[in-house]
């Protein structure tokens, strides 16, 4: 599994190519570069869709679409203030049908939502940090991490699955598009 080399997201140079890489051992690509629609009528993109191959459904993950997003990190000195308008983006990305899939249950952003910042940026966020992912949460979107050697899906504030030690079965996890 290639991702362990690897266990840096490369910034902005990140490519669907580096994604499918990392999640294809777990995942089944089912459409690169998804158009879909937002209900103020812009067109919004989505960098993959995947679904969950049989072994990982069998270990407990939700059996459903997942979207991928690949992300600008959030680093230098602006990183702080982009926290919003990130946000605002993912969840324009929850709100909208992605044309025969529709809406989806599940988006993961890809590195993570604070990936690249620095630890006084962090340290400045404190508890907002936590409050922000389980805010994220409440839209559907969770993040795709790399730990180690470890492939991470965490949603809500909380580590949903891990390509170690498989599924958390300590909560309870519903997921379901927010557009009908």
């Amino acid at each position: 599994m290639s991702f362990f080399l690897d266990d840096e997201p490369h910034g902005g140079g990140e490519t669907i190519a580096m994604l499918k890489e990392k999640i294809g051992p777990f995942f089944e690509v089912v459409e690169e570069q998804l158009k879909g629609s937002h209900p103020s009528g812009r067109s919004l993109e989505l960098d993959l869709l995947a679904r969950p191959k049989p072994a990982l459904v069998k270990d407990g993950f939700a059996n459903t679409l997942v979207g991928f997003t690949l992300r600008n990190p959030l680093s230098g000195p602006g990183a702080f203030r982009d926290v919003p308008r990130k946000a605002k983006e993912l969840i324009d990305l929850a709100h909208t049908r992605f044309g025969a899939h529709g809406a989806l249950p599940l988006i993961l952003a890809y590195p993570g939502f604070f990936a690249h910042m620095r630890r006084e940026q962090l340290q400045k966020l404190g508890e907002g940090a936590g409050v922000f992912e389980r805010t994220m949460g409440q839209f559907n979107i969770g993040e795709l991490k790399v730990e180690g050697k470890n492939l991470v899906v965490m949603y809500s504030g909380a580590r949903y699955w891990d390509s170690v030690f498989g599924v958390n079965s300590d909560r309870e996890y519903h997921f379901s598009p927010l557009v009908f």
